[in-house]
């Protein structure tokens, strides 16, 4: 896959929320079945549903739903490591289960600060998830000192001590030459032992051909960012500095399937302790082949 960017996704000055081409939030947010997405790309995500079910690869709706239920495990692992505090960095529109709502159903001191360059995620996360000890910041993973040397960070994060960083569903749409693993390196180096890491990130693993066909499709429309889909040695670099915990770097799926336990609609549970967000859809099964598209893991600062 090249390693420059193409031009034509660069943004246009005219356009700056970008109605012009897809834009991978809004797609992936209309997988989610949410309504913040333009028809432009509503065309796209279902050109890649047809493009999946031509070629027989799981499809990026099923996919989506399984990056949610993912991000509640592992929120729900963090908690249970005694981890109070997360940034969550290209954290996408608000939609079904978003971490300061996971988190702060079992912790309500838990503090949250969402990270996103994309105008409209950070309008949309200003007005949906304003709260206590919950920051929405418009500001670009790919330059850490900036994000870390915020004030709306510093003062709602406390980096003596540990500190959930999360890239769910963010890095593989980095080219190489802004290299996430430096990116990923600088974070962890802001944050003291016992913090932790957790991501996610599309694998060309299992579906080598499709992978591609997604990447040369996010060009061929001009998409704001790649879909780059990388091996398992590429993922594992990521985590340099870093202990994985089990059960290791593992399809989505697979990643401690014990802890499941999505949120639910005022109304659904009768307990007085139901918290108050979206119903999660069904979760895919767990031999799913979606599970291949993505590797996951949580690793731990020693």
């Amino acid at each position: 896959m090249p390693d420059v960017p193409s031009a034509a996704s660069e943004p246009e000055p005219r356009d700056p929320i970008g109605l012009k081409y897809p834009n991978t939030a809004r797609v992936w947010n209309y997988h989610l079945r949410g309504k913040d997405n333009f028809a432009i790309d509503r065309q796209a995500a279902e050109a890649v549903e047809a493009m999946s079910m031509k070629i027989g690869v799981p499809l990026a709706a099923d996919t989506a739903v399984e990056g949610r239920h993912l991000l509640q495990r592992m929120v729900d692992y963090m908690l249970g490591q005694g981890i109070r505090q997360f940034l969550d960095l290209g954290s996408g529109l608000p939609s079904m289960a978003n971490t300061h709502e996971i988190a702060q159903r079992v912790a309500p001191e838990a503090r949250v600060v969402y990270i996103d360059i994309d105008p409209m995620v950070s309008s949309h996360a200003s007005a949906r998830m304003a709260g206590a000890n919950v920051v929405t910041l418009r500001a670009d993973l790919r330059e850490p000192e900036n994000v870390l040397s915020d004030p709306q960070v510093r003062d709602t994060l406390d980096f003596g001590q540990p500190v959930g960083i999360m890239f769910a569903c963010v890095l593989h749409c980095l080219w190489d030459k802004e290299d996430p693993w430096a990116v990923v390196r600088q974070f962890r180096d802001a944050v003291p032992s016992g913090s932790h890491l957790a991501l996610s990130h599309m694998t060309n693993e299992a579906h080598p051909e499709g992978a591609q066909a997604l990447f040369q499709m996010t060009q061929d429309l001009h998409w704001n960012t790649p879909l780059i889909s990388r091996s398992r040695a590429d993922i594992m670099r990521l985590f340099d500095g870093f202990t994985l915990v089990e059960p290791g770097l593992v399809p989505p799926a697979q990643w401690r399937p014990e802890l499941n336990n999505p949120l639910v609609n005022p109304g659904e549970d009768d307990g007085d302790d139901a918290p108050v967000v979206r119903l999660l859809v069904p979760e895919p099964p767990a031999d799913d082949p979606g599970a291949a598209w993505h590797l996951c893991g949580i690793g731990i600062k020693p």
